[in-house]
């Protein structure tokens, strides 16, 4: 069995090996799986009750030694129809919850006037915070969403058509050739070749602008003021306008 798949359903990097080695092996006792594994006795407990708990083995008393033996691989379809369950009815709990919890979130931002953002995992809550607005404003936009994040983007634009957010970007002239400028619901026009320049872009949604540098590793920087988003909006507005070009 290929180890990845089952890394890939959630078992962890010891579990992974004490469950293909029971595979190979069949019924074994404790000191036989520590050979063909190399983890501690003390830890190959605590991993073999795990894989009890997820169903993939089972044990039994054998002449006052306690054997381990495999379930089917099958029973790892039956284990992410549980977790699947289980995702759904915490998903209804928090949905339960959200009103409250997104109160006391906007009482406590209310506060706030900057935050800085660094990584793809931090700047995706960036991106999915816009799904909150019904327009979404891009300053320098070169279609590095879809190069930097291609499988969460397919998810994210899907969203956001379905909740018909409208994104209008000033792009740079290299976004041209990119297919992201056939999207629904996208509106582009194009700054002079001569402003084209690092990957940063400047979003603005709402009372916030957020200042993204698509390095390597991204880091953005989000302002919460209604007063600069205005401002913001206005140079917008006169470079599409003025400057920009369909």
């Amino acid at each position: 069995m290929n180890t990845n798949i089952l890394r890939e359903v959630g078992l962890t990097e010891n579990e992974t090996k004490v469950y293909s080695a029971l595979l190979r092996l069949g019924p074994s006792p404790v000191n036989k799986l520590y050979e063909e594994t190399g983890i501690y006795r003390r830890n190959i407990y605590d991993v073999l009750n795990k894989l009890i708990e997820k169903g993939l083995a089972t044990n039994i008393i054998e002449k006052k030694k306690k054997i381990y033996s495999p379930k089917s691989p099958q029973r790892i379809i039956t284990y992410l129809q549980e977790q699947k369950k289980l995702i759904e009815e915490k998903e209804r709990l928090v949905q339960k919850e959200l009103p409250e919890l997104i109160r006391k979130f906007a009482a406590r931002r209310s506060h706030i006037e900057a935050e800085l953002y660094r990584g793809k995992e931090a700047i995706k809550t960036i991106i999915d915070d816009t799904l909150n607005y019904k327009e979404v404003l891009f300053i320098g936009a070169g279609g590095f969403i879809t190069d930097k994040l291609p499988f969460y983007w397919k998810v994210y634009n899907k969203k956001r058509i379905k909740l018909g957010i409208k994104w209008r970007a000033l792009a740079i002239d290299e976004m041209r050739q990119k297919p992201i400028v056939r999207e629904n619901l996208f509106e582009f026009r194009f700054l002079p070749k001569h402003l084209s320049g690092p990957p940063n872009v400047i979003w603005i949604y709402g009372e916030n602008v957020a200042n993204v540098l698509w390095l390597d590793i991204p880091i953005a920087f989000v302002l919460n003021k209604r007063e600069i988003a205005n401002s913001y909006k206005k140079y917008f507005r006169f470079l599409w306008d003025n400057i920009a070009k369909d």
